[in-house]
């Protein structure tokens, strides 16, 4: 007896055998799509591990700063002639010029790695000296800070206070001898908190000047123990030969 056609029938008068056939296949098709797709993954990890690892092999090139060469140092004798120093040229800018001829490099080194120097500044003009209080900030700094070349060492200086003229002429005078100034000098709070508009950074030159990068030309140097030296040459298209500004100063709190 040919039994196809009874299951064929069975099969048709009981429905649930074919569902279940059917989720069966359609299962089984799921998990192969499934299997293919993490294979493809794993693949595409194995690659891109692969590819992490060649780059991490092969860093690129560091590419090492350009240091530019030193500035020239100032022309100390020259600058001399152009005052008339030999003759009758401003009595102080000339001796703080001198002074400065003989002087060394400046460090800005102090125990604390920040200082403040306080001194007399002697504005030519034309020939003519008019004298003002100075106080000098510098302090050492990261290296990171600065660009190549560069010390990494910030200053920065202003005059006093109107208002403080007659506590810092004071101030000057004490620390000229080299004596403690007085808790009654009211200019000398102002010297311990002073902090510069602009802080620049320096570099040494060719000679024994530190040259200050700025718009101007500034020039510094240090006679031990205590003194330092500024000479700024004015570059304005008015200003007669030797106008400028001469300054002397002395170690004032560190």
């Amino acid at each position: 007896m040919n039994n196809a056609p009874m299951m064929q029938l069975a099969q048709f008068e009981n429905p649930r055998v074919g569902v279940r056939q059917l989720s069966n296949a359609v299962l089984i098709s799921v998990l192969l799509v499934a299997v293919s797709g993490c294979d493809k993954s794993d693949s595409k990890k194995k690659t891109s591990a692969s590819s992490a690892t060649s780059s991490q092999a092969e860093p690129l090139p560091s590419v090492a700063p350009v240091v530019p060469p030193a500035p020239q140092d100032m022309d100390v004798a020259a600058l001399e002639k152009d005052l008339n120093c030999a003759k009758t040229g401003p009595k102080q800018a000339c001796r703080i010029l001198k002074d400065f001829s003989q002087a060394q490099r400046y460090t800005a080194h102090t125990p604390s790695g920040e200082g403040r120097w306080v001194g007399q500044a002697f504005v030519v003009t034309k020939g003519v000296e008019s004298e003002r209080e100075l106080v000098l900030w510098a302090k050492v700094v990261p290296t990171s800070q600065v660009g190549p070349g560069d010390l990494a060492i910030k200053v920065g200086f202003d005059f006093f206070p109107d208002d403080l003229k007659s506590h810092a002429e004071k101030l000057v005078r004490t620390l000229t001898r080299g004596d403690q100034p007085s808790p009654k000098n009211q200019a000398f709070p102002f010297v311990k908190t002073f902090m510069p508009a602009k802080q620049r950074v320096i570099v040494n030159t060719a000679g024994q000047s530190v040259h200050v990068t700025a718009e101007e030309s500034i020039y510094l140097r240090a006679k031990a123990p205590r003194s330092v030296y500024i000479v700024n040459p004015s570059i304005s298209r008015e200003a007669a030969p030797g106008d400028g500004m001469y300054a002397e100063l002395w170690l004032a709190d560190w």
